[in-house]
């Protein structure tokens, strides 16, 4: 009875122990599971979030391209027109020479005629005086002798445009060089004036992107081209190579008597023509009388007159002078 009893307690225990051990590796094994379907499911996660990237990556890498290949549609068509803008500028400027030896051609036909008719005025022993002939007190500017276009290079360095002031100071653009000396050498200040007025054609520097730019002296004859603030400085320079008292001289701003359409011109204390006509082109400044030069108005008008859009009203604004210290700051002086 006690072996009996023996074994039937062995096999509960093995029994007991087989159960315990089963139920332990069945644990195991659901926990692995649970563990393994949550990887599964962060690892899905992380794909399907890496798939909506790579997504998204190629939508941004479609857009870049399609934005470059619109710049460069848009390159390519300022080019062709930056092409034809030259083409067309190339051709003004030869049709532009090609007026000016005409011009030369006519004027040169006429001087010859005015000849002939004086010698023949002579032989036949006739004088006459033309009844529109003006008096010895009015200011005669003659009609210039047109050159044919020369060239000319610098003589001096420019500094580039980005790095120039905005105040027309003679200091510093009217200096004089030889190509001064060249284009001025021998004429009177009213020639010197119709010169600048009709070999150095007007242009705006807006179109060069730099609105305020400063032509120095010599690099407006060298370019043939520049504003009212270069035609000024220009003769400023021109006047002084001609041995005219750099300190009777200066740049005066001007403006229409509403404020609008800024201009400069030169200021002379003593032009060196009869100033009876100048009417109200003269101003006082410093208990100096100082008279109105505009070598950017329309050729062979008066020296004195200034652009047709100031003529019922100006006023003097800004003076420059060769001495920096002097005429700062907006007068004004208004002039009817």
């Amino acid at each position: 009875m006690n072996e009996i009893l023996k074994k039937v307690i062995k096999v509960s225990l093995a029994a007991l122990l087989i159960t315990h051990g089963l139920a332990f590796f069945f644990g195991m094994y659901l926990t692995s599971v649970v563990n393994s379907g949550e990887r599964i499911s962060t690892y899905q996660e992380k794909l399907s979030n890496a798939t909506q990237q790579n997504i998204d990556c190629k939508v941004q890498v479609l857009n870049k391209n399609t934005e470059i290949e619109h710049l460069n549609q848009e390159i390519s068509r300022l080019r062709l027109y930056n092409n034809q803008m030259s083409e067309n500028y190339n051709k003004l400027i030869e049709e532009d020479n090609k007026l000016k030896l005409k011009l030369n051609s006519l004027q040169n036909d006429y001087n010859n005629l005015k000849m002939r008719y004086t010698v023949l005025e002579n032989n036949c022993g006739v004088s006459k005086t033309p009844a529109n002939t003006q008096t010895q007190s009015e200011v005669q500017i003659p009609a210039p002798v047109v050159p044919i276009s020369e060239a000319y290079t610098p003589y001096m360095s420019y500094p580039p445009y980005g790095s120039r002031g905005t105040a027309p100071y003679p200091t510093v653009y009217a200096t004089v060089t030889p190509n001064v000396v060249k284009f001025s050498s021998g004429l009177s200040i009213g020639e010197i004036v119709n010169k600048i007025r009709f070999d150095i054609s007007y242009f705006d520097h807006n179109t060069e992107g730099y609105p305020y730019l400063i032509q120095y002296a010599d690099e407006t004859i060298v370019r043939g081209k520049g504003d009212c603030t270069d035609k000024a400085l220009l003769l400023f320079s021109c006047l002084a190579s001609n041995g005219y008292p750099v300190n009777d001289m200066g740049i005066a701003t001007i403006s229409k008597c509403d404020g609008q359409a800024l201009h400069d011109v030169l200021m002379i204390k003593n032009p060196l023509v009869n100033t009876d006509n100048f009417g109200k082109y003269h101003f006082d400044f410093d208990g100096e009388t100082f008279y109105i030069l505009d070598p950017t108005n329309s050729l062979s008008t008066n020296a004195y007159e200034v652009s047709p859009q100031y003529k019922d009203c100006l006023i003097i604004g800004n003076l420059y002078f060769q001495n920096t210290n002097r005429g700062k700051g907006w007068m004004p002086y208004r002039i009817e």
